[in-house]
């Protein structure tokens, strides 16, 4: 019979975890919210950045309380829909100069990377929340410096 590690051993072996998995989760939605729609005149596949995403976030709602996986929904979602938007622009409009969106589709970028970064935000602060770090937290990038 094998025995069960005493329950502060589990509970750290559980906040480890947390600790690996919550910077990766925001680091992999950072990538994706700041990830081209162009670059050059060729599109940019948002699915790898998604797909990475995903694949942390299911771990850790295994590990999670029902605030913190409902916060995590909400990033999946919203990588999601800018996966979508993104893939839609390219579908329907051409690289500007630069590689940059056209005109018409900028406002519809934009919008889409504010509310990824508004899920990331909240996820962030959720997480440290969880992993008991009180003090303010201050993104690197701020969706001010987003561009498509």
């Amino acid at each position: 019979m094998t025995a069960a590690p005493d329950d502060g051993a589990a509970r750290y072996l559980v906040l480890q975890r947390k600790g690996t998995l919550f910077p990766a989760i925001a680091a992999a939605a950072y990538q994706l919210v700041h990830s081209p729609v162009w670059r050059g005149r060729h599109p940019v596949d948002p699915s790898p950045l998604l797909a990475t995403l995903e694949a942390a976030a299911v771990q850790v709602a295994f590990f999670s309380n029902q605030e913190l996986n409902a916060t995590l929904e909400r990033l999946v979602t919203a990588g999601h829909q800018f996966a979508a938007g993104t893939q839609a622009i390219q579908a329907r409009s051409r690289p500007s100069f630069g590689g940059a969106v056209e005109e018409p589709a900028r406002a519809e970028d934009d919008a889409a990377r504010r509310a990824l970064d508004r899920a990331i935000t909240a996820f962030v602060e959720t997480a440290r929340a969880d992993l008991g770090i009180a003090e303010p937290w201050l993104p690197i990038h701020p969706t001010s410096d987003l561009h498509s």
